[in-house]
């Protein structure tokens, strides 16, 4: 008998041995917890079904990965909080980091990506490729996010000036609707004015507060909605009016500028495409045949072509994007 049906055999006769026992503890916790349960002691009974165990098993992971990456980001920083052009950008995306605690992140995700690349092709070159992969794969799934989140809270912006014009209709004050569309609608939108209402509780003015909404949204609608609610303050007016022709204004507009998406899709697209398929080309000769581009990589003339073709896709490319890009 070969030594691997042993090793199969022994496996097996130590699962059917355990098995019995497993099933025997099992039964004796359910046992003990039911008699727990009769008792008094009701906290012995679980409560929470398996998708919530998961929920925040995932939750503890998540504030575990957190606290690891602020250690390594005060390390990198012992003189104390620096700002830099993240910070905003993790107000605009809504994520619990710093500025600092995502450079850190683009860190690591560069180390990964680099490793990742020089182990599949075990080639020095595509160890700083992988690298510079990884940390703009970040900062790109970032910029992207972000525009999801605008556009998120675009499209709920025209239902939640009907609503807030219906509460003040009813006789609710702004403060107050303010409290009725963070509590009913979802996010993005009830997010962002939820963090108004906290700004409010610790004495900001309402100008401070939606200021500073405005330039975690950015969003040229609610800078609108922002001028009117600031000069109605002032000088006086039906809000709930301005606030039914706004909505009106902008509900247009987003079907204007989903009408003009779906016409310049395939222009976009095609854009793309034109783009990414020289790079694909060159890359992919690259990968089978490294010496096959060698040669226009040595000469003169090779290079100037080179130089040539790069300068005419990123004409091709700007003219394609400025040709689908209609501002609405």
């Amino acid at each position: 008998m070969s030594i691997l049906m042993i090793f199969l055999l022994s496996f097996l006769f130590f699962i059917l041995l355990t098995l019995p026992l497993k099933h025997r503890e099992k039964d004796h916790k359910s046992m003990v917890q039911r008699m727990e349960y009769f008792s008094g002691k009701e906290e012995a009974m679980p409560k929470k079904s398996a998708a919530e165990r998961q929920a925040k098993a995932g939750m503890q992971l998540q504030e575990r990965a957190l606290v690891k990456i602020r250690k390594i980001s005060r390390r990198l920083s012992p003189r104390g909080r620096q700002t830099n052009s993240f910070d905003l950008m993790m107000l605009q995306a809504d994520w619990p980091l710093l500025g600092s605690e995502f450079e850190v992140v683009l860190g690591i995700l560069a180390v990964l990506g680099g490793l990742i690349a020089f182990l599949t092709t075990l080639k020095l070159p595509m160890l700083f490729i992988g690298m510079a992969a990884g940390a703009f794969g970040g900062i790109f799934y970032l910029k992207l996010h972000i525009s999801r989140r605008g556009k998120a809270f675009n499209n709920q912006l025209g239902d939640t000036l009907i609503m807030m014009s219906n509460a003040l209709r009813a006789g609710f004050s702004f403060q107050q609707a303010m409290e009725l569309i963070a509590k009913e609608m979802e996010a993005p939108i009830g997010v962002e004015f939820q963090k108004v209402l906290s700004e409010l509780a610790l004495g900001a003015s309402l100008e401070t507060a939606l200021g500073h909404m405005s330039k975690r949204v950015q969003s040229k609608d609610f800078d609108l909605v922002i001028t009117a609610v600031l000069i109605q303050r002032q000088v006086g007016g039906n809000l709930s009016q301005i606030l039914d022709t706004i909505s009106d204004t902008i509900r247009e507009r987003i079907r204007m500028r989903n009408e003009i998406s779906s016409l310049t899709a395939q222009g976009k697209l095609s854009g793309i495409i034109v783009g990414a398929v020289p790079f694909a080309i060159v890359g992919f000769l690259y990968l089978n045949d490294p010496h096959y581009l060698q040669p226009m990589l040595d000469s003169a003339i090779g290079k100037m072509m080179l130089a040539a073709a790069a300068a005419l896709e990123l004409i091709a490319v700007l003219i394609i994007r400025k040709i689908v890009d209609i501002r609405v």
